[in-house]
């Protein structure tokens, strides 16, 4: 008598912990980490990309590829046209057989993917320098900030994020990112097995090189109407916890990683920025850091 069987959860996360690919379905030769279900009709599993990569140009004879985004962000280039699509999070897309392509993708981002049939019908194809450089090119970050933009997309996440005034001498450090040209204070978003200080600590050292100590807290940030869009198709509801410190004796080189372009250490009373450099919401978290400087400076 015939059951239903099941693949779970935990044994395909565990082995996409150290594979990139895991198929559940098809007439595969090739033995796999879990088991999956034999089917010559056609191939089902995941692609899941860690980091920023891309894939060996290539095109199948005879199958068609169904591929639906379910996280991150991924660019494909159709080798005859030389045309680009991009595709994100939520989108569903169909690549018919003796389609030439090159695919680079952006770090995070795990595809679903049904070939029909089954069958090893791969080619591999020949590209010029060129094409390569574009494959190595990681896919740059981008973002759109909204600030009580009725216009604005409507949230479909919210992760804790943390950002730390770093005061030296009367200054505070600032770094420009990429993805908005903007200058702000530096921090990220929590990681899982963090604590927030965890995460703001991990985020100076990444971004700045600095090893800092957490001082205390300045101030809470959860405005509904501050809204941030990514190239990925996520939404971000404004949530960061401002944390301070004050550096006693400076003994690294500030080095920024590869989210910030520049940094500069900009005077408390803001005579050495101005507020077109920052986005609407970081300018209040700026002016909030001068007025908690000048209330507090001396007790530090």
């Amino acid at each position: 008598m015939s059951e239903i069987q099941m693949i779970s959860n935990n044994e395909f996360e565990s082995v996409l912990e150290h594979v990139s690919r895991q198929y559940f379905v098809g007439n595969l030769q090739k033995e796999q980490d879990i088991a999956f279900f034999k089917d010559e009709r056609l191939e089902i599993g995941i692609s899941s990309y860690n980091h920023s990569c891309y894939e060996p140009a290539h095109f199948h004879t005879q199958a068609t590829e169904y591929q639906h985004m379910l996280s991150g962000y991924t660019e494909y280039m159709d080798l005859d046209t030389g045309k680009v699509y991009s595709f994100k999070k939520g989108d569903f897309f169909m690549i018919p057989p003796n389609t030439k392509y090159l695919q680079r993708i952006k770090g995070n981002c795990r595809i679903l993917f049904i070939k029909v049939p089954s069958i090893n019908d791969k080619q591999v194809v020949e590209i010029s320098h060129q094409l390569k450089e574009w494959a190595e090119t990681k896919i740059q970050s981008n973002r759109k900030d909204y600030f009580y933009n009725s216009n604005a997309p409507k949230p479909n996440n919210i992760i804790p994020a943390t950002a730390c005034a770093i005061f030296n001498n009367n200054k505070v450090l600032v770094v420009k990112r990429k993805d908005n040209n903007n200058w702000t204070l530096p921090g990220g978003t929590i990681e899982y097995g963090e604590s927030l200080e965890d995460c703001i600590i991990r985020e100076i050292k990444e971004e700045t090189n600095l090893s800092i100590n957490i001082d205390g807290l300045i101030k809470i940030y959860s405005n509904p109407n501050i809204i941030v869009e990514y190239l990925d198709g996520e939404v971000r509801q404004e949530f960061t916890v401002l944390y301070y410190t004050f550096l006693k004796n400076l003994k690294e080189d500030v080095k920024t990683d590869d989210e910030s372009t520049e940094f500069k250490w900009v005077s408390v009373d803001l005579r050495d920025i101005e507020e077109k450099e920052f986005t609407p919401a970081q300018f209040i978290r700026i002016k909030d850091v001068v007025e908690w400087y000048k209330s507090n400076k001396e007790e530090h």
